[in-house]
């Protein structure tokens, strides 16, 4: 054998290639990314602002390394789809992290690639690792969270879900939104809303983790499906079961004064009014006694496996770095020029909770809720989308049946008073259990009309009667 020199140049078939020393040929080094294709967690109050602060601190790290952002309309956080190909960072929502770690869709990051990794809350950086790597980045957090006014003494002595419902009461309303300071407001509208609560009941009443995954109806834990209908009971069929115009429409009534409790994220409280905000109190929802470790959802950062064959890995392993350290993150979240109050969406770093609560205490609450409760991930098993799919409607229709509380219908002309009340509901009702008894000309219950309090509901609401929005496949 001819020993070739310790360096030579040649070309093979019109590409470049080394020759090593021994005749080892090495391959030429990637092309360094000119671009960054990034998927974002679409369901935020300001998905711009996302943009923007990434846009920016990237640029200060590696300004000839452009990003190019997909739509927020093409990618919806991992419910219904996979990560396509050609993206190279996406965020998604933590409940398929098995799923899509399972499926080979997201890159393995070794500890030493991770940033300050100590500053990531507990539940969030434990509950994106497998065998030692880390699968993805912690970015958002979030649970379900109680609110109510903080001079409500009853429910801020609650600590049960028993003692929760027990207070609210059942069937204090009928109409889509409360007239005054009654009952409970949340969203079941969703089959994945619905199967996610269900388990986070479950789980509450059980303290069993990782969640199981019962695989037909006659597995279900019939304790749980008993607690989600109470909890539909306390609020009104209409309230919790109809998709609204926008997301975070409860937390908007809640604040104009109706409603006594509402059940939502942190970040609903971006739609509530600074006079709703400095006297409201929160914690988050118990289920079951209360004294399981709860379960908190998480929006994490994840770096497709399609980066290797591309040869942009490493670089989108900086990206997420980018995204998921504290200034981003205070950056995403926070205030800015144009919007003077944040975004009040959970961030998921000890220092981010520290600079933001800083400028805005609740912040400092919010981190109470994550030291205080010492959370779980809620994430699912690694047949999550198939499960969700065969189980969230079954799940959904559970906890609808036998409804107890009646719904109001519009009525076909103006009760002008309750002499004609009967007559007029008597036959409103006729195809709805029959008349409760109760009518009403009043806003917000009724508008621009009169409604009738009917014993049955529809298994599907009526547009004519409700704020009709889309139903999103989201938790």
């Amino acid at each position: 054998m001819v020993k070739l020199p310790n360096i030579v140049r040649t070309v093979l078939g019109g590409v470049a290639v080394a020759v090593l020393s021994g005749g080892m040929l090495a391959a030429p080094a990637p092309a360094r990314a000119e671009t960054l294709t990034v998927a974002l967690y679409p369901y935020v109050p300001r998905y711009e602002q996302f943009v923007t602060a990434i846009t920016s601190a990237w640029a200060a790290v590696e300004p000839g390394v452009t990003l190019d952002f997909v739509p927020k309309d093409q990618w919806d956080g991992g419910y219904s789809m996979n990560p396509p190909d050609n993206v190279d960072v996406f965020v998604f929502d933590a409940m398929f992290f098995n799923d899509f770690r399972a499926n080979g869709f997201l890159e393995s990051i070794a500890p030493n690639e991770v940033q300050n990794a100590g500053d990531f809350v507990d539940y969030a950086r434990e509950g994106v690792q497998y065998q030692g790597n880390y699968y993805a980045l912690p970015l958002l957090g979030c649970s379900n969270v109680l609110f109510y006014k903080e001079d409500d003494q009853q429910l801020a002595n609650a600590t049960t879900f028993d003692e929760v419902t027990g207070t609210l009461n059942q069937c204090t309303f009928t109409s889509q939104i409360p007239p005054d300071r009654r009952g409970l407001m949340l969203d079941m509208s969703g089959g994945t809303t619905n199967a996610a609560l269900y388990l986070d009941i479950a789980h509450g009443l059980t303290g069993t983790y990782p969640l199981p995954l019962p695989p037909n109806e006659q597995s279900l834990n019939t304790d749980a499906v008993a607690d989600q209908r109470q909890l539909l009971a306390t609020s009104s069929f209409f309230n919790a079961t109809v998709p609204t115009a926008g997301e975070y429409e409860r937390a908007e009534w809640f604040s104009e004064g109706f409603g006594r409790a509402t059940i939502g994220y942190t970040e609903s409280m971006s739609q509530m009014s600074d006079a709703t905000l400095s006297t409201i109190a929160f914690k988050v929802m118990p289920f079951g006694d209360g004294t399981q470790r709860p379960l908190f959802y998480a929006d994490v950062i994840g770096v497709n496996t399609t980066t290797v064959a591309r040869g942009t890995r490493d670089m989108a392993v900086k990206l997420a770095n980018v995204m998921a350290s504290s200034d981003t993150m205070v950056a995403s979240v926070g205030a800015t020029a144009s919007e003077p109050r944040p975004q009040y969406l959970m961030v998921t770093r000890t220092s981010a909770f520290q600079t933001l609560g800083a400028q805005f205490p609740i912040y400092q609450k919010m981190h109470g809720l994550v030291t205080g409760n010492d959370p779980l991930l809620f994430t699912l098993d690694a047949d999550a989308r198939d499960w969700l799919s065969s189980m969230k409607g079954v799940i959904r229709s559970d906890a609808r049946e036998n409804f107890p509380c009646g719904c109001d219908f519009k009525a076909a002309t103006v009760i002008p008073d309750n002499s004609a009340a009967a007559a007029i509901c008597d036959q409103t009702c006729s195809s709805h259990g029959g008349w409760n008894g109760q009518w009403t000309n009043d806003p917000p219950a009724a508008t621009g009309g009169s409604v009738c309090g009917c014993n049955a509901c529809p298994v599907q609401a009526t547009p004519s009667l409700i704020s009709v929005g889309v139903e999103r496949e989201k938790r």
